[in-house]
């Protein structure tokens, strides 16, 4: 996988841009009409009530749902009308983190990471392969279980494995669905440690969280979601202090369901961050 980098620029320049975008089902709006933007290199944390379509959104972003109408701008090109070469380089560069793990129940956990790999870089050896697992497997403590099936290991434990698989190949966009409530501490802090990591190196990182220790520690850009909407999106700074009652209300309560500790609301929102991350 030499030569294959994240981008290291932290530009504002829109990435991903999605127009109107509209997803029904049965006569409801998951998605109505839905005009946002994601930029390059930086990272954007999408929050709302349960039930808003943040999880549709960030699949549509990820060109994984075809929405009923609208269009979605990779760096400015339809992503839908993309040519099997070009939408085959989006996904060798871009990982998703499914919110119920999505293994492959039949494979262990060895097989389930080497298919990325297997499928992107037909050229590395079983060797070179098997290598790279073992480092994701070790820093996650999971090594034991590198010739386990899914149904063997925790539900919180399949959705660190789902998390390798998406950063296996080094991706320079990854999305993730909300997954962390269900890791316990330990693990949680490990795999933040490697999503900050990314950031650091410039990946482009679309989350929906309500976790407020990674909207934090990752944030540059909300986009603030309800009832198939985008109520606000912006930079962190600026959607932080939305006088938007709608806006205000979401935040309050989507932070506060999630916190378990004593802090205000512009600490969970990273008052208090350190420059550049």
């Amino acid at each position: 996988m030499s030569g294959k980098n994240p981008p290291t620029t932290h530009s504002q320049h829109s990435y991903i841009t999605i127009k109107d975008v509209l997803i029904s089902s049965e006569h409801t709006a998951v998605l109505n009409k839905v005009n946002t933007s994601f930029p390059e290199g930086r990272s954007t944390v999408i929050m709302g009530p349960s039930g808003c379509g943040k999880s549709t959104l960030l699949k549509v972003a990820a060109g994984i749902t075809v929405p009923d109408s609208g269009r979605v701008y990779l760096q400015g090109k339809n992503l839908f009308k993309f040519s099997e070469k070009k939408l085959l380089n989006f996904r060798k560069n871009s990982g998703f983190v499914f919110q119920d793990a999505a293994l492959w129940a039949n494979k262990t956990i060895r097989e389930n990471l080497a298919l990325p790999l297997q499928f992107h870089y037909r050229q590395l050896s079983r060797h070179d392969i098997d290598r790279r697992i073992t480092i994701l497997l070790e820093k996650t403590d999971l090594v034991d279980t590198i010739d386990l099936r899914p149904a063997q290991l925790s539900m919180g434990e399949q959705k660190v494995v789902s998390f390798l698989r998406a950063v296996v190949l080094e991706p320079g966009t990854l999305f993730i669905d909300e997954f962390i409530p269900s890791i316990d501490h330990v693990m949680a802090e490990r795999i933040m440690v490697m999503i900050r990591e990314l950031k650091n190196q410039g990946c482009t990182i679309i989350a929906v969280t309500h976790d407020p220790r990674l909207t934090s520690m990752i944030a540059d850009h909300l986009v603030i979601m309800n009832r198939g909407r985008v109520v606000e999106s912006g930079p962190l700074d600026s959607v932080r202090r939305s006088e938007n009652r709608e806006v205000i209300r979401i935040l309050s309560e989507v932070l506060s369901e999630a916190a378990t500790y004593e802090t205000d609301l512009l600490d969970l929102l990273g008052e208090g961050k350190e420059p550049g991350l």
